[in-house]
């Protein structure tokens, strides 16, 4: 995937390489059992689920002194007057 990045596109992969590759990703994953691809994606993936986790308990934890807390518009504008709703800028 590096190599599609290149900042030379003489170095980036064509179309032949990248469809290769692909074969090569896909043969791996439905076929060969407990290659190292598929030990790499098991391990990537679990990492994502354990970096999502951590990011929702960090959201969820506030400091007990924050000024500021995020909340829903809907409790701050119903009370705001409605009367132009309808109203229109003509120029």
């Amino acid at each position: 995937m590096n190599k599609c990045w290149n900042s030379n596109p003489n170095n980036r992969p064509n179309v032949t390489e990248v469809g290769k590759s692909i074969s090569l990703l896909l043969n791996s994953i439905y076929v060969a059992e407990n290659n190292e691809i598929e030990i790499q994606f098991e391990e990537a993936e679990e990492f994502r689920k354990a970096i999502l986790l951590s990011i929702e308990d960090y959201q969820a934890t506030t400091h007990p002194q924050a000024i500021y807390i995020s909340r829903l518009l809907n409790p701050l504008t119903k009370d705001l007057n409605s009367e132009c709703l309808d109203c229109a800028i003509l120029n």
